[in-house]
């Protein structure tokens, strides 16, 4: 069984395993949101297996905690299940793509 976990390394969050329902808690959600700081400039997606609307949607979050705390953040290496998704959702533009 696959999970997801959310690491600080180096000056990127990384979040490995599935961006899916199933596994994104309320203590995935907090420990996504405690992990951004100002050394914090990418959010790396390289290592996410599955992606769905729950997983779209922790990323928004993520994005609107960090642009209240006026940080500038970016997402990299997003999955094309997480694109497709995102303009199937109409909201491919509110995600800081680098």
């Amino acid at each position: 069984m696959t999970t997801l976990e959310v690491l600080s390394v180096d000056n990127q969050l990384m979040l490995k395993g599935n961006l899916t329902r199933e596994f994104i808690t309320p203590s995935i959600e907090k420990q996504s949101c405690r992990l951004l700081s100002k050394s914090i400039s990418h959010i790396n997606l390289s290592q996410v297996n599955m992606v769905d609307t729950a997983g779209l949607a922790l990323l928004l979050l993520l994005i609107e905690v960090a642009n209240k705390a006026s940080l500038s953040i970016n997402l990299v290496d997003l999955p094309d299940d997480l694109v497709n998704l995102a303009k199937l959702s109409a909201v491919s533009a509110f995600l800081p793509v680098q």
